[in-house]
Formats: structure tokens, C-alpha cells, sequence
């Protein structure tokens, strides 16, 4: 199975350095969360989550502000004598210090200090009990709220004016400001798509310190939307913006997702399997080994022979007892019938060649007096040949004599006799009964010679003297229905690693599972290659079966640690 994990990468695309490596910065060029999904996933569930650093993680306002100054500057110029500036970036934020460092002349400069107000947008309110700050020394402001700052420098030595009297300003050499503010972002707005991308999240005020913003419900219906369609490849991308510089020192993304196989291991969405006469079929489907499945559903579909089986053993591929066929060796099976049965369209015999080519013929006959009749009856020989490869001792296995036309049984005893013309075969032996059939093994008999008499086997199991076991040759006659009914419907298992679990369709041959019923499915786990998930297909009749419409799916949940980076 192909690898489905989401693959997540965190980007930058401004230009600001981060205070240090335990933060990544965010600002309206955005910060870039990019998934590349891989076919077959469909989305659930996500949760974006971001921190903001303690008070301790400052940035400096200053370099990105807007600054005007008394004497028109637009960037500071320490030869220049300015009585005021302001510093306007933009958006509402929280200010811890600020430094005023003077230029120093010959001769010094007098004593300065500077008149701090406030704005938002609106007019410049002086917000501090006192009303002024040293300049070159770090002062410290109590988290002021503001989006700008005007700092008007007096001497050092002035008093305060009378309420309502003008202050008296002086002009200053200014060598730097430096304004500072807790890194964390002032706002806070997401997206999804490409380009702008959708508005799904706005958080509008300052973040506080170490706060945790959790991007949940929102974020998974802009996903789900933005997903790529019909659970094919692509990519989504989901984008944090804010009006102004700030930091995280965390970024963490969880997605829970589906994924949803809709391909036999074949690489096709709908397989064929031939199974024999009383056999199996599987069809695969790769899975991994150590998630639970939560739905399974799949369309079963057969055409079977019409053909009845009334006998269904199934001998080991070496059994311990066997008619010896071969050298003038044949051997004989008695059939016989409680009730009416449909006319005998093939036989099946549980052969095990001896040799590496083996030629045979096998021929029907009447009863006559507990033996096979000396005239067969007028079906025709039918012919066999086995080719062997590699070292003795081979298999047995299943050898099928189809008539060229149904032969009517009625309800008398009938012989199936089988012999060689080259080569010797073991023709299996089995205690296999079934009571409920219509039609039951008799004696089975043996003779060396065309001429000589048929003698009967042994007819117990060695060891089962107390409660014998009758003995007859393996086979599987194949009946024609009496009636027009259908065959019986294929029987169906789910089988993942060791652990397998009985299916049955509904009447339309819809398999539907849902997570309780795959309960006992549990995930293999386990080291090397993933086990395949198997549908076993049994079927007494021969025939194709056509399984299509597949939909597996298997949760998973992926947590990428963004920021720091795991």
C-alpha cells in the first residue's frame, strides 16, 4: 500500500528575523502551513493550534513604524534638532520600554527628557501619572495599549506648565529610538486556498502572554471545502496573517483523516475470480497493518454452473489409504440415490499420480448384483492424462470427467470404474459421509486382470475396529438441479493476518460492515510486509465470481509539530 500520510511544512514568506530560533514569526506576508495530500484521503477533522511567548520575547516597533518628526523627517537624522516625533505602526499593541539615546556632542547636549502620549487613531492622550522619561536609559511602560506613540522632548530641568498653558519644547539631536513590545501578535486572521485565499478565522485583539489559539471547527469546514475532489492528489494550503510583526513558539496541526481504498491489490476496481467445484477464490486488498478498519463494503456478483453437489470431501493433498490404478489394476465406486436426483453432468476423482505421465480411462456402468455392470453404460469412455514436473512424490489432486451430455441416474446404484492405459494413480480413499445427501457412496471395489473378479477393499480406517469407519474412493459427482433454481450463493469471509470473520450479503450481493461488526478484525501489527486484507470467496458450484464497488476505509491521526520543529 502506498504511503497516505499528509506532509506538512511550515513557511515563511516575510522577511523579519525572529528574536531567536524558539520563535517564528508571523506579519501580513503571512506564515504558510502547506499539505500536500496524497490520493485516497478525505478529511475529517482539524485543529490548528498556535502559542504566543511570554512577556519576556520583545520586538523593536521602531525600525518598521511610520515616523514623522517636527521638522518634516521621515527617517531619523541624528545632525538634525527635532523638538518632537512620533512612530506609528499601525496597529493596537501592548508597549513594555522604550529608549531615547541623545547624540553626544561637544559641547553635551543639556539634560533632555521626553513627553510620552498615546493614540489610537484618534487624538494623543497622555496616559502616565508622570509626564515625561529620561532619555538614555531604558524606561519601562506598564503595557500600554496604543497604535502610536509621540514623544516631545524639554529640558531636563523644566517644570510642568500650568494646566492649559503651552509647553515650552527644546530642540533635541536624537540618535536612536528604541521602542519595544511583547512579541506576541497584536491579531491575529487565517485562510484557506491559494492566492488571498478564504477568511475563516479572525482573532482581533493583542494575543496574551503564552496564550493558545485553537483553529478547530472553522478551520475543518474551510478544509473540507478547499479538499481536492473525488479523492484525488493536490494541495491545500492554510495561511496566518497578522496587521503587524509577532511571534509564535509553538505551531501545531492535527488532522484526523479517512483513507479510502477503492482498488483491489490488482489495481482495478473490479475483479473477476474463477473458482472450481467446491472451491476458493481470493481477492486482496492492501491495508495497513496496525490501524482498525471502520468500513468495508464491496458488490458481490456470480455466475455459477447449474450444478448440484451432493457429495463435497475435501482430502488431504497426500492421503494415507488409495485404490492402486495401474498394470492392469483398476478400481471401482458404487453410487446410489434415496430419491429422485438431476441427471450426473461430471465426476470429479481425487487422483495422485505415480508416476510422471499417466493415461487413463473412466467409464460408467449399471449395477449388476453388487458389481459393476460388464457393459458401460452408453456415455462414452472418458479419457484422462496427467504430466508431472519436478521430484516425486507429487499431490493429489481434483481430476474432472465432464459427459458430453447429462446422464439420468433415476434412483438405482451406479459404478464409476477407472483404470490405466499408461502409468499407475492412487485414487484417494476417504471416511467422509454426509447424511443429508441425496446421493450416497456404496462399496468401493478393486480387480487385477479385465477378466478377473471385483474384491472388495478394506473397508475400515487401521486402528477403528471398535467403531469402523467405512472406506470409499474420493469423488464428487455433479448433479443437474431438478428444479430451475439457482445454485447456492458463494459463501464470503473477510480474513486479515490470522483472524477471519463470516460476511453475508443482502439481497442485492451488497456487503456492508461497519466499524462495530469489523470489530474482530483486529490489526495485525507485527514486523515486515502488512497482510493483506482477504475476501475468501467459497463456492460449492464452479463459476466466475465479480467483486466491484470496493470502499475501505481506515481512520488515522497524524499530529505534525510544526514550530519548534520535531
Amino acid at each position: 500500500m502506498s504511503d497516505t500520510r499528509i506532509a506538512a511544512t511550515l513557511t515563511y514568506t516575510g522577511t523579519a528575523t525572529p528574536p531567536s530560533s524558539a520563535q517564528v514569526p508571523v506579519d501580513a506576508s503571512g506564515l504558510v502551513v502547506a499539505l500536500a495530500v496524497p490520493e485516497g484521503v478525505s478529511l475529517v477533522r482539524a485543529a490548528l493550534k498556535v502559542r504566543a511567548p511570554a512577556d519576556d520575547v520583545t520586538l523593536n516597533l521602531a525600525p518598521t513604524s511610520t515616523l514623522a518628526t517636527s521638522d518634516g523627517q521621515t527617517t531619523l537624522d541624528p545632525a538634525k534638532a527635532i523638538t518632537w516625533l512620533s512612530l506609528d505602526w499601525g496597529v493596537r499593541r501592548p508597549l513594555s520600554s522604550v529608549e531615547l539615546k541623545l547624540v553626544t556632542t561637544t559641547p553635551v547636549q543639556t539634560a533632555k527628557k521626553g513627553r510620552l502620549s498615546v493614540a489610537e487613531g484618534g487624538s494623543w492622550y497622555p496616559p502616565t501619572p508622570s509626564d515625561t522619561v529620561a532619555t538614555n536609559a531604558v524606561e519601562v511602560l506598564p503595557g500600554l495599549l496604543a497604535g502610536r506613540l509621540l514623544v516631545e522632548f524639554v529640558e531636563a530641568s523644566a517644570a510642568p506648565p500650568p494646566v492649559g498653558t503651552p509647553k515650552t519644547l527644546s530642540a533635541t539631536q536624537l540618535q536612536s529610538i528604541t521602542l519595544r513590545a511583547p512579541a506576541r501578535p497584536p491579531d491575529l486572521t487565517a485562510f484557506v486556498g491559494e492566492g488571498a485565499g478564504t477568511l475563516f478565522f479572525h482573532h482581533s485583539v493583542p494575543m496574551l502572554p503564552r496564550q493558545e489559539l485553537v483553529m478547530e471547527d472553522a478551520l475543518s469546514d474551510a478544509l473540507q471545502r478547499a479538499w481536492p475532489a473525488k479523492l484525488q492528489s493536490g494541495t491545500v494550503a492554510i495561511a496566518l496573517r497578522s496587521s503587524g510583526l509577532g511571534m509564535f513558539d509553538r505551531v501545531q496541526l492535527v488532522l484526523d483523516t479517512l483513507d479510502v481504498i477503492e482498488h483491489w491489490s490488482a489495481g482495478t476496481r473490479t475483479q473477476t475470480l474463477t473458482v472450481g467445484t467446491d472451491g476458493m477464490a481470493t481477492a486482496q486488498v492492501s491495508v495497513p497493518k496496525d490501524r482498525p478498519l471502520t468500513e468495508v463494503r464491496f458488490q458481490v456478483r456470480h455466475q455459477l454452473n447449474n450444478e448440484h453437489l451432493p457429495l463435497a470431501p475435501r482430502p488431504p493433498g497426500q492421503p494415507p489409504l488409495a485404490h492402486h490404478c495401474g498394470s492392469d489394476i483398476s478400481a471401482a465406486q458404487s453410487f446410489g440415490s434415496k430419491g429422485a436426483v438431476g441427471p450426473l453432468a461430471a465426476l470429479d476423482l481425487h487422483l495422485r499420480p505415480l508416476t510422471r505421465k499417466v493415461t487413463g480411462v473412466l467409464t460408467l456402468h449399471a449395477d449388476a448384483h453388487g458389481r459393476p455392470d460388464a457393459t458401460p453404460l452408453p456415455t462414452g469412455p472418458l479419457t484422462f492424462q496427467l504430466e508431472e514436473e519436478g521430484t516425486a512424490p507429487w499431490s493429489a489432486r481434483w481430476v474432472s470427467f465432464t459427459l458430453e451430455k447429462p446422464l439420468a441416474l433415476g434412483t438405482g446404484t451406479w459404478w464409476a470404474v477407472l483404470s490405466t492405459t499408461e502409468g499407475a494413480v492412487l485414487w484417494s480413499l476417504t471416511d467422509f459421509m454426509d447424511e443429508g445427501s441425496t446421493t450416497m457412496p456404496g462399496p468401493t471395489l478393486h480387480r487385477i486382470g479385465a477378466l478377473s473378479p471385483w474384491l472388495p477393499h478394506e473397508a475400515t480406517l487401521p486402528g477403528t475396529e471398535v467403531n469402523p469407519q467405512l472406506l470409499w474412493a474420493c469423488s464428487r459427482p455433479r448433479l443437474r438441479p431438478l428444479a430451475t433454481e439457482p445454485p447456492p450463493r458463494p459463501r464470503l469471509q473477510l480474513r486479515w493476518g490470522t483472524r477471519t470473520l463470516d460476511v453475508t450479503p443482502d439481497e442485492d450481493g451488497l456487503v456492508a460492515l461497519d466499524a462495530r461488526a469489523l470489530a474482530p478484525l483486529t490489526p495485525p501489527g507485527g514486523t515486515g510486509s502488512p497482510p493483506p486484507l482477504e475476501v475468501l470467496v467459497r463456492s460449492a458450484a464452479a463459476g466466475d465470481i465479480t467483486l466491484s464497488e470496493l470502499h475501505v476505509v481506515i481512520p488515522r491521526r497524524e499530529t505534525h509539530a510544526l514550530f519548534p520543529h520535531s
